[in-house]
């Protein structure tokens, strides 16, 4: 018999094993012309093992975004007396990933160059760029309930668009990290100030 624990590793490495080579499938032939049956038969699976972890393909591309969700709120929940807006600079200026810490300065060439392959075939699915936006948007109301405003949380999923759009238009250019990050810090930085002014919170 499986324990509990056992089973839990196996079903992670299982899921991560698909994401890894759909990741893969994705950077060298572009979203839209991958299919669930390549991610399958990539990850040496069945459609519906992939269908029974992802429901769409999207979900593929997106498997890290709720991690990001989670950091969000989880740090607006674990604030203490800090208000929502300064809780959550750091998480979006000191470094191009939201998921976890990752500081500008420990950014390396081979990680930037794997961001930019990552931004490149987003910015060349029109699916994968209507996702994103769609994601942005299903943010609203988890920020909104964490931070206990609807308005800052609107305002902060423009800010979240804002760093986005900026990070990406840096990877697609070709622009070296540390401009990426005063760019980051000169724009967003001021999205985060208004929003420091105007609620308080």
């Amino acid at each position: 018999m499986v324990s509990g624990g056992l089973r839990d590793r196996k079903r992670a490495e299982t899921r991560q094993r698909i994401s890894d080579h759909a990741t893969r499938l994705f950077e060298r032939d572009g979203f839209e012309n991958v299919t669930l049956a390549q991610v399958a038969e990539a990850a040496d699976v069945s459609v519906k093992t992939v269908t029974n972890y992802f429901k769409a393909k999207e979900d593929l591309f997106f498997d890290a975004e709720p991690l990001v969700l989670g950091a969000l709120t989880d740090t607006l929940r674990q604030r203490g007396p800090a208000s929502a807006t300064s809780a959550l600079r750091p998480l979006i200026l000191d470094g191009p990933l939201l998921a976890a810490p990752h500081p500008w300065s420990h950014v390396d060439p081979a990680t930037w160059t794997a961001m930019r392959v990552w931004a490149q075939c987003e910015h060349g699915s029109p699916t994968l760029r209507s996702g994103r936006a769609a994601i942005l948007q299903s943010w609203l109301d988890p920020l909104a309930e964490a931070a206990g405003s609807a308005p800052w949380a609107a305002l902060m999923v423009g800010a979240l668009t804002l760093r986005h759009a900026l990070l990406q238009r840096g990877l697609l250019a070709g622009t070296e990290p540390a401009e990426v990050e005063q760019r980051m810090k000169d724009g967003v930085g001021q999205a985060l100030d208004a929003l420091e002014r105007g609620f308080g919170l």
